[in-house]
Parts: structure tokens; C-alpha cells; sequence
């Protein structure tokens, strides 16, 4: 059965601290994070019925400028400024991965440095459910379990925006990197100096050869 509801939800995920390049003696300013925004094919209990999403169902939402600029928040809290947005959106079979930009405020930075730590370790998402396959159990109970709960299959949603929590509910999504300025700083450093350096050795062979 399908429901084309307008009702809007919040959905959270858990993230765990993967990989974290804010390295070098002198901190930057935090330019991105990475992770998951939402893992496809898992139950996840939300109160009275059981929940997922299925593959791609936020790939119509996600795909060009309207799913660039989509807000990063802190604790879906859309009374005050965001701390990013989007900029990249990928799709396979375990999920939805984001890239999100993130601002010059206080609010962003202390965000990106506890995630960093570990403090900040959640990822939840507000989405609009467009299509959705139900099944219903005959003895609902909400009581006794998960077993005993209908279970939504969310098809399409529209994504509205991501948010930094410190409530997570998937254990296997997870923030994968914090860039900050300094690194990038040193990435393009080192795009730069590898063709050279590979320039000078050739130098070196080719007089070497020229005796």
C-alpha cells in the first residue's frame, strides 16, 4: 500500500569519528565534513511503527542545484542560522553520503571541532515522505516490540535538511572526515610540488644520460 501523505519527519542517525585531518601544530578554520546522511535497508524503530528507507529514495531530492544548497543545522533548530550546506550528494547500496560546507560562525566551528572529539557524534535528517510501501501486523502492539509493529518502507522522500545531533540511532552511519583550512592548505601544497619534483629528477636522468 502506498500513502502519499504530506506529513513531514525527523529522522536521526548515528555517526561515528572516522578520520579527522585536522592535523599540524596550527588549527584552521574547519572547511568541511563528510559522512553518512542516511543508511538505506535498516529498521529503525521510531515509537509506534518500524521505519526504513529504501535504496535511492532520496536521489530525486538530492540531484542538482536544489539539493546543493540544502541546510546543515544544529539539533533541526530552523529558527536560527544554519552552520553549512550541501555541496555533494553520493548514492549506493548502504546509503546516502553528504558533503557539507561549513561556515565561518562560532556555532559551525565548535560544532566541526566536537565532532572531531567525539561529542558531537549524531547526524538526523528532516524529510517529507512522498511514497510509502505499509505492512501491517495483525496483533499491533507497540509494547511488546518490534515484532508486534507495522513497518514503513519510506520509497521516495524529500530531503529538507541535515542536522548535527548528539542523539544518534544508526550505529553504522558515520562522519568519515573533518577538513580544516591548513589541510587543504597542505593537500594543494603537495598537488603542486609532486609534478615538479618529478620534473627535476627528470632533468637529473636526462644530463646524467647527455655524459
Amino acid at each position: 500500500m502506498t500513502d502519499h501523505a504530506s506529513e513531514a519527519r525527523l529522522y536521526r542517525n548515528t555517526l561515528t569519528l572516522k578520520d579527522a585531518q585536522a592535523v599540524g601544530v596550527t588549527p584552521g578554520r574547519y572547511n568541511y565534513l563528510e559522512g553518512r546522511a542516511v543508511p538505506y535497508g535498516t529498521w529503525q524503530d521510531v515509537g509506534f511503527f518500524m521505519e526504513q528507507h529504501a535504496h535511492g529514495s532520496f536521489e530525486r531530492s538530492t540531484k542538482g542545484g536544489s539539493g546543493r544548497k540544502l541546510p546543515l543545522l544544529l539539533f533541526h533548530d530552523n529558527r536560527t542560522f544554519p552552520v553549512g550546506h550541501a555541496e555533494k550528494w553520493s548514492h549506493d547500496s548502504g546509503g546516502l553520503d553528504g558533503v557539507w560546507r561549513l561556515n565561518d560562525s562560532v556555532e559551525a566551528q565548535r560544532a566541526a571541532k566536537d565532532a572531531e572529539a567525539g561529542d558531537l557524534t549524531g547526524l538526523s535528517i528532516g524529510f517529507q515522505p512522498v511514497r510509502t510501501d505499509r505492512q501491517y501486523v495483525e496483533d499491533w502492539d507497540p509494547e511488546l516490540g518490534p515484532d508486534h509493529k507495522d513497518r514503513y518502507t519510506r520509497l521516495e522522500s524529500r530531503l529538507l535538511e541535515v542536522s548535527l545531533t548528539p542523539t544518534p540511532a544508526f550505529a553504522d552511519a558515520e562522519v568519515t572526515m573533518v577538513r580544516t583550512q591548513f589541510d587543504l592548505q597542505q593537500r594543494s601544497a603537495l598537488v603542486v610540488s609532486r609534478p615538479l619534483e618529478v620534473d627535476r629528477w627528470r632533468e637529473e636522468i636526462d644530463t646524467l644520460r647527455s655524459r
